[in-house]
């Protein structure tokens, strides 16, 4: 197979949408309450939290697919206007990050008050039906409390004036934000967590074996689960990808890039191995990778490992986690 044939099957299988659980339950809430406010006015909003990896901006990307803008003689339409915060947001930084998103040529100009009041006329104008702020995180990373309440209101009024569906996506952090603004925490009472292990029905390591099999029937080859059998490969998958969506979409990526240029047929556990150690964990080799025989079924939290704790938030997240 040659170079270009190799980079097509490998944007071919980047471009599949990551069809587990939660990703389905937040794409039919964005679905509905687009629908709901095209047949009654109502704007109903909606808090997504994940970590990094889980699906945030890939569920924007299939947002802005299904609504996507279109011109009419008079205006360009903008049904869904996603716009992602700027790192350490305040008000004004967030107030020209959604004029520019809505063409406005001088997003950078104006007062507050008058950037803010530029927001709603264009919101009207361009017939917005929803507004999706992604790594809303970056609201509560700016300043103390008393700042982001400011910020916090400054949303509630903005949602309040467009009247237009809203969602937040970010990290699980982005909670704080709202347990600091009253008003705002009560427009957001509905939230859906981007995650696996959630299920009543099936373990996290059936989970992520459902999944990768899923995303395995994109591809061009064959997955196989070696002499491990396919539960003990569900295991090795959680403790690879610690449970994380984008982690089992880059381990199949990578082994089927390195399947392709050395011309193997079939995905396995050695090509598993191989994966991990050149996308997850250079330094995962023999007992510590956990596609390797030897190694001792635990989850790689320790000090240096690709998922050690305590680091961010919730101590799952590692400096090594992609950006889905």
């Amino acid at each position: 197979m040659n170079f270009k044939e190799i980079f097509d099957a490998l944007q071919r299988f980047d471009e599949e949408y990551i069809p587990f659980p939660p990703f389905v339950v937040a794409v039919d809430a964005v679905k509905a309450n687009i629908a709901l406010f095209r047949e009654t006015g109502i704007a109903h909003h909606l808090l997504l939290l994940g970590e990094s990896g889980t699906g945030k901006s890939s569920l924007c990307r299939w947002i802005e697919q299904q609504y996507p803008r279109f011109k009419l003689p008079d205006r360009d339409v903008t049904p869904v206007l996603i716009v992602s915060v700027p790192p350490a947001a305040t008000i004004a930084s967030m107030a020209s990050a959604l004029l520019e998103k809505l063409g406005d040529p001088a997003a950078a100009s104006g007062t507050v008050s008058a950037k803010t009041a530029r927001v709603i006329t264009l919101c009207r104008a361009c017939r917005v039906e929803m507004i999706l702020f992604d790594e809303a995180q970056h609201i509560h990373d700016r300043g103390k409390s008393a700042t982001h309440y400011l910020v916090g209101d400054w949303l509630k009024s903005l949602i309040d004036q467009t009247g237009v569906p809203t969602v937040f996506l970010g990290l699980p952090r982005l909670e704080k934000l709202l347990q600091v603004n009253e008003q705002l925490r009560r427009r957001f009472s509905r939230r859906i967590r981007l995650a696996l292990g959630q299920s009543d029905k099936d373990t996290i390591h059936a989970e992520c074996l459902q999944l990768f099999r899923s995303l395995g029937s994109c591809l061009p080859l064959p997955l196989q689960c070696g002499s491990y059998g396919w539960d003990e490969l569900g295991m090795r998958l959680y403790y690879a990808s610690d449970g994380r969506v984008a982690y089992i979409k880059k381990l199949l990526a990578t082994s089927l890039r390195v399947a392709l240029e050395t011309e193997i047929n079939e995905i396995g556990p050695s090509l598993l191995e191989q994966a991990f150690t050149e996308e997850i964990w250079w330094e995962g080799l023999g007992k510590l990778n956990p596609f390797n025989p030897g190694f001792g079924f635990r989850r790689l939290d320790r000090g240096n490992e690709p998922f050690e704790s305590g680091s961010f938030g919730n101590g799952r997240r590692s400096s090594l986690e992609p950006v889905c």
